[in-house]
């Protein structure tokens, strides 16, 4: 499950993937580590997004990259 800290709601969600995705051409979200059970997680997994303490948008899981980040760390 991942927080969305931050979001007011369902629509700040969308704007926000709808501005990342004009940006870089991809939609992401960046993690220290991949998970350890990646191939499980691609089988039909999601991320699940949580607006003001309710669960609220779940996204399906469509693959991992480890890339390195503005300081040279591998994320995920």
């Amino acid at each position: 499950m991942k927080l969305a800290v931050g979001a007011e709601s369902v629509e700040s969600i969308a704007r926000f993937q709808k501005r990342r995705l004009k940006e870089t051409g991809t939609l992401g979200h960046f993690t220290r580590h991949t998970p350890t059970r990646a191939d499980e997680l691609l089988d039909g997994g999601s991320m699940f997004w949580v607006v003001r303490g309710v669960m609220r948008v779940r996204q399906r899981l469509l693959g991992f990259e480890r890339l390195p980040d503005e300081e040279g760390r591998m994320r995920c």
